[in-house]
């Protein structure tokens, strides 16, 4: 894999710091952390890397909003109810968010549950404030339900697997890789994929305070995160040896898992402002969250994305 290193692309006389605390989790950017590009990079610049592992969106950004760590990636979801509890999260890049094959409501096979209708006052396990809760609220509202319809069951993707497996919910609203585990292990039928519903995608997010002083060094992480998408991308079976280990699943199944994948990464744009802030209005008129947020409190300046995008994602077209 490529990995830039030139220094002049990462000035960091004007920062202080001499360790940048990353949050992952265990999709995309787990080979930024197995590959250690951040290591490689920013050890020659006099800055040491802190990598901490986080189960799903919503309790990186709690630890994002503590100041336990500096920046990390969630979906589209996570940093509205984050700043709906008034975190003062930047957003810096925006990725791809779940392809259409890789989330899906679900039922067992025997299951009496037909359609999306059938869920009305049933129990449907989902991991409140991620992604998949945008993609439950916009999959209900085509059969006329919503989120008060049915009986939410807010349950982490591993608790939630199990309370489907044992038959104490009757539906799971499950993502990769999860999802293609139950569709290769157990008898499932799916009620909706995601095909149709689309959402701005996901982010990296860093706190207001690391970005304005860190301008330079977040160019030089954001370069990293992308250079290792698209050696992910273009080496899929390298990248699954890499994963299967590490999530204790086989190289073919995780190959096929990075197949229903995209590693991309695209500015801070209009568009992309305009598109979150639909989802953040439609979470608060569904009454999800608590308050009106306003996405652009979390926006930087155009002279902030200038310093911090790398040149290769600069001039993408979203």
């Amino acid at each position: 894999m490529a990995i830039s290193t030139a220094l002049a692309s990462c000035n960091t006389k004007n920062s202080s710091t001499k360790l940048v605390r990353l949050g992952y989790q265990n999709s995309g950017d787990l080979i930024a952390h197995e590959k250690k590009v951040m290591e490689k990079r920013l050890t020659s610049l006099g800055v040491g890397v802190q990598w901490s592992l986080f189960v799903s969106g919503p309790p990186l950004l709690e630890a994002l909003d503590v100041g336990s760590i500096d920046l990390g990636p969630t979906g589209e979801t996570p940093p509205i109810f984050a700043q709906a509890s008034g975190s003062n999260l930047v957003y810096l890049a925006n990725i791809p968010g779940l392809t259409a094959e890789a989330k899906a409501i679900v039922v067992p096979n025997d299951s009496p549950i037909r359609t999306l209708a059938d869920l009305k006052d049933k129990k449907v396990a989902y991991a409140r404030g991620t992604a998949l809760t945008y993609f439950l609220v916009k999959a209900l509202e085509e059969v006329g339900l919503k989120l008060s319809d049915i009986k939410s069951v807010n349950l982490t993707t591993p608790d939630g697997r199990s309370a489907f497996l044992n038959k104490t919910v009757d539906a799971f609203v499950a993502s990769d890789p999860a999802l293609l585990q139950l569709q290769k292990e157990s008898n499932i039928r799916t009620l909706r994929d995601g095909k149709g519903i689309d959402t701005p995608g996901g982010y990296y997010l860093a706190s207001r305070e690391f970005a304005k002083n860190n301008l330079d060094l977040l160019k030089a992480i954001l370069e990293e995160y992308y250079n290792v998408g698209q050696w992910t991308n273009n080496n899929r079976r390298e990248a699954a040896q890499i994963l299967a280990p590490k999530l204790k699943i086989d190289v073919p199944t995780m190959e096929l898992l990075l197949t229903r994948r995209n590693f991309d990464m695209k500015p801070i744009t209009e568009e992309v402002i305009n598109a979150q802030q639909q989802v953040a209005d439609l979470l608060y008129q569904l009454k999800i969250i608590p308050k009106q947020v306003n996405v652009r409190l979390g926006i930087l300046t155009p002279e902030q994305y200038a310093a911090i995008t790398p040149d290769a994602v600069r001039n993408k077209v979203h």
